[in-house]
């Protein structure tokens, strides 16, 4: 599979006369609320640090990508309108605004997070007030039968830490799954089942995913603040948004033809050619779209105007651990 210039359009039932569409396909770089880039780590001879990379040919460059202006040490561990949430050693955490450099150390909890067990994190911020956040840290509580987990949260209103235990018993948690929509952390259950916390309220609720999330699916926050669900199946990516009382609702979906031969080309176009069938990435954008893993590239898809951005890296993509990967999107903040 070869990309290009890796922007293009699927114009197919686009508006051809349309002057921002000139021949089948057109160089775009994302509009505002798209998905800037995406923070990963590198192995160096020193330590695993920081890296980014942005979609598009002419992307909005971050000042310190490395994030080399943060405490060494760090990991990336999630991103939320703007704001990034960084680990260290010794349970501290800082969260930090890339576009300007500025970062908090936030204080340590009052229990202390083992290190090896790292707990799930989520950033949680919306985008009419970014400067306020809370980070939620999930963790196991308890000891023998079903796991039970507790809600470590940090508010930035209050500037002070709170323990919530999880009211019921659950399925262990997929690591590296959390995302945050509308002001609530979520997180996928090996069930497969999704977790819902409201750091605001502390209530918690555990939902289905959408119909036939048996294989690779992940959770993102897309279209306006929706908590949405990208789900591979063997001849598509399915495009699911959550709606009252918990119910998905399929928004759209895009053709995958798997199992091309090793010289197979994607000249663009529907249905994506692929060796392998594409993963799902925790993704975050304004717009409807979502990150995937196709072939060891990483590309964002737009489900409504169906631009493809490739991820654009120095060197080989590391491997399609959705662990690995934290979606960013620029906006402004006071942080």
């Amino acid at each position: 599979m070869e990309f290009d210039d890796g922007e293009w359009v699927i114009t197919d039932g686009a508006d051809l006369g349309d002057p921002a569409i000139a021949g089948d396909w057109v160089v775009d770089n994302g509009d505002e609320g798209a998905i800037a880039g995406v923070f990963f780590h590198v192995v160096s001879t020193a330590a695993r640090r920081p890296a980014y990379a942005p979609f598009g040919s002419h992307p909005r460059h971050l000042p310190d990508p490395a994030l080399s202006f943060l405490p060494p040490a760090v990991s990336v561990r999630s991103s939320s309108h703007g704001l990034v949430l960084c680990r260290g050693a010794w349970s501290s955490y800082y969260v930090c605004n890339p576009a300007t450099a500025r970062w908090t150390p936030i204080p340590r909890p009052p229990r202390p997070h083992p290190f090896l067990s790292s707990p799930a994190l989520v950033l949680v911020s919306r985008p009419d007030s970014p400067s306020l956040f809370h980070l939620v840290c999930l963790l196991e509580s308890g000891t023998g039968g079903a796991i039970a987990y507790r809600f470590d949260t940090f508010s930035s209103a209050t500037g002070q830490w709170r323990s919530d235990p999880a009211p019921f018993p659950t399925d262990p948690i997929v690591p590296g799954s959390g995302v945050s929509a509308a002001g609530v952390a979520y997180w996928r259950t090996a069930k497969p089942a999704v977790l819902a916390y409201d750091p605001a309220t502390g209530t918690t609720r555990i939902f289905p995913a959408p119909p036939g999330c048996g294989g690779d699916w992940q959770l993102g926050e897309a279209g306006g603040g929706r908590l949405c669900c990208a789900r591979v199946t063997d001849s598509a990516v399915e495009i699911y948004a959550l709606g009252p009382s918990d119910r998905w609702s399929l928004l759209g979906l895009f053709a995958v033809a798997a199992g091309a031969d090793d010289g197979g080309e994607w000249e663009g176009g529907e249905p994506i050619l692929c060796r392998e069938a594409p993963r799902p990435l925790r993704f975050e954008s304004a717009n409807l779209e979502v990150v995937l893993w196709v072939d060891g590239r990483v590309v964002a898809v737009d489900l409504r105007s169906r631009w493809v951005r490739e991820l654009r890296l120095d060197g080989p993509a590391p491997g399609p651990d959705e662990q690995e990967y934290v979606a960013h999107v620029l906006e402004p903040t006071s942080c």
